[in-house]
């Protein structure tokens, strides 16, 4: 029982790592599934038209159930971007193929902007005409991106500045602060259940013939974006258990993971009997024990609640990118205009010390130097910079002024020492770090593909586009880069879903393992300097693809054409995949 007990442990521990950022075949439909999509009316917005690329936002009015919390109208729609070849057919049903994917944690439907154009483009080299869609979960509406559009719009990211940090008004709105949403009741509706029916609805609606879903619709996940795919191929959609047409699992012809895993129950608990008994009734009991203290405010209810992940560094994150992107050579003055708020602090000086000297001390941060636009969006994410490898993307190096390696938590370069070096990496990330060493000099940056005689990287390692990140992180509405308030809720069903769970809102998990243990076919890409390559190696499938170089971030940020002169392999992994297996 002990050991029995140590799995359920363990496969949640594996599943928190995830989210951070994170048996038999199934059978078949039995019959066309009749359900009716949730959806009461269809908006689509062409965003632009770039390289044979159409990018559009798609908004469906998908109203939330009688007896939900207030919330505002916007969070009454669901929405995605979709990208497909501009010179293809208008109507999704017709297209050779569709890719739909969930975001990871903290991730809106921005954050796969790199991946779905570079899956699209590779399959326009193939003569195919694949659609990408990207998900955004209801907790959009809860951003407010008012400073972005504004800023934008004025061509001065420094309107954005006085709208989020110094309280000035844009057309008669204020902005009201990062701990807004913190304690709205709305929040603690955005659980699991409401993402996978909110897909549900948003697939039936969008491509109603399921034989198409069945033959040339592949189900997808980065990260936490994953566990929330493989949940979704094991939920009943009409509770009924005598009918498989409305399973998860057959709205997919396929099942691509990227950078992440596919179960719904990793470790196997419910085909032991004993197991699934414990499971049920303590992690059941647990389950409903949270989902009331969220309900009732004993527990935070968005991440805003945690010390660790404060929304600010997300929006200071995307406002580093708006400022790279219209201003990417003046020198920043984003972080004098931040307020030092605690939580924020904490989070940075974690992210950014040098040593554990100047983490006690709180010295030799990243607000003690000087750094362009560019270079400050690049020293708050790149791997050779940023202390948490979780959170890497890999868009270049640091230049300008001397340097000094970074040793906190971990030094880099750690991935070579025998038996433990993979293991020492999974923190801090298996590259050498590095931080600035001068006060006075002006740091600038050198992008991905410029990176040939940097002693700290290399071309190979380098394969993001800094550029693409700060476009993808300036972009406001409809559909932005973060989910800025992400709801708790959703990530404490997905673990607890997978430590047993199967109790209220989580009884619909019913077809175990639908994803993993399916005859359709699965891809799972991984990349080479993830941390979840190491720590869910026992939950990866035997057939894997690995990215060498890429970070957790790059296999959905990757540019578009390699420093060996390919395409992203990341894109063109699922451009074939789904070239491969697509049916009709």
């Amino acid at each position: 029982m002990v050991s029995q007990l140590s799995r359920i442990t363990a496969v949640s521990a594996a599943a928190l790592m995830v989210t951070g950022l994170l048996a038999a075949a199934v059978p078949v439909a039995e019959a066309t599934n009749t359900a009716e999509s949730g959806v009461l009316r269809r908006a689509e917005t062409v965003l632009e038209t770039t390289d044979g690329i159409q990018a559009s936002h798609v908004s469906l009015l998908a109203p939330m159930p009688a007896g939900t919390p207030p919330h505002t109208a916007a969070c009454d729609s669901i929405g995605y971007m979709r990208y497909r070849s501009a010179d293809g057919p208008a109507d999704p049903q017709k297209a050779d193929s569709v890719v739909v994917a969930q975001q990871g944690t903290f991730g809106n439907a921005y954050n796969s902007d790199s991946v779905a154009r570079n899956t699209v483009r590779a399959a326009r080299s193939a003569g195919r005409a694949i659609e990408y869609w990207t998900l955004a979960r209801r907790g959009n509406c809860l951003n407010d991106d008012t400073g972005f559009d504004a800023a934008k719009k004025a061509g001065d990211y420094r309107v954005a500045v006085d709208y989020y940090y110094r309280g000035k008004e844009v057309d008669g709105r204020k902005f009201a602060g990062f701990t807004a949403v913190r304690d709205d009741p709305f929040t603690a509706e955005l659980g699991l259940e409401r993402t996978l029916r909110d897909q549900y609805d948003l697939m039936l609606h969008e491509l109603p013939d399921q034989r198409i879903r069945q033959s040339k619709v592949f189900c997808d996940g980065i990260s936490m974006g994953g566990l929330v795919t493989g949940l979704f191929a094991s939920w009943d959609f009409d509770g009924n258990p005598a009918t498989t047409a409305d399973a998860g699992h057959n709205q997919c012809a396929g099942f691509i993971a990227q950078d992440t895993f596919l179960p719904s129950d990793p470790l196997s608990l419910k085909a032991d009997p004993v197991l699934a008994l414990v499971s049920g009734l303590l992690v059941g009991k647990t389950h409903q024990a949270v989902s009331a203290g969220f309900r009732n405010g004993t527990l935070p209810r968005t991440l805003d609640g945690l010390p660790v992940t404060p929304p600010a560094y997300f929006h200071l994150q995307r406002m580093a990118g708006l400022a790279a992107h219209l201003a990417p050579g003046r020198e920043s003055d984003l972080l004098r205009s931040v307020p030092k708020d605690p939580a924020l602090e904490t989070l940075l000086n974690v992210v950014h010390a040098p040593s554990y000297l100047d983490f006690l001390a709180g010295t030799n941060g990243i607000r003690d130097f000087r750094h362009t636009n560019e270079a400050l969006l690049g020293t708050l994410v790149d791997n050779n910079s940023a202390n948490i490898g979780l959170l890497h993307v890999n868009v270049g190096a640091i230049a300008g002024g001397p340097l000094r390696p970074r040793t906190f938590p971990l030094p880099g370069g750690l991935s070579t020492v025998p038996v433990i070096g993979e293991l020492l990496s999974v923190v801090a990330g298996p590259e050498k770090r590095v931080a600035p060493a001068s006060r006075t000099a002006l740091y600038t940056w050198r992008n991905y593909n410029d990176v040939a005689g940097v002693p700290f990287t290399s071309p190979g390692q380098e394969v993001s586009d800094i550029r693409d990140l700060a476009r993808q992180l300036a972009q406001g509405s409809p559909i932005g880069y973060w989910e800025e308030n992400f709801p708790l809720k959703l990530l404490a069903d997905i673990i607890l879903a997978f430590g047993g769970a199967r109790d209220g809102e989580l009884a619909n998990i019913r077809y175990e393992n639908a994803a993993r243990n399916t005859t359709k076919p699965t891809l799972t890409v991984l990349a080479g300097n993830s941390p979840v390559r190491t720590v869910s190696a026992i939950l990866l499938p035997k057939k894997t693809i690995t990215v060498p170089g890429y970070s957790h971030i790059d296999v959905i940020n990757a540019a578009a054409v390699q420093n060996d002169g390919r395409l992203d392999p990341s894109g063109r992994h699922v451009a074939d995949f789904v070239i491969a297996n697509t049916t009709r």
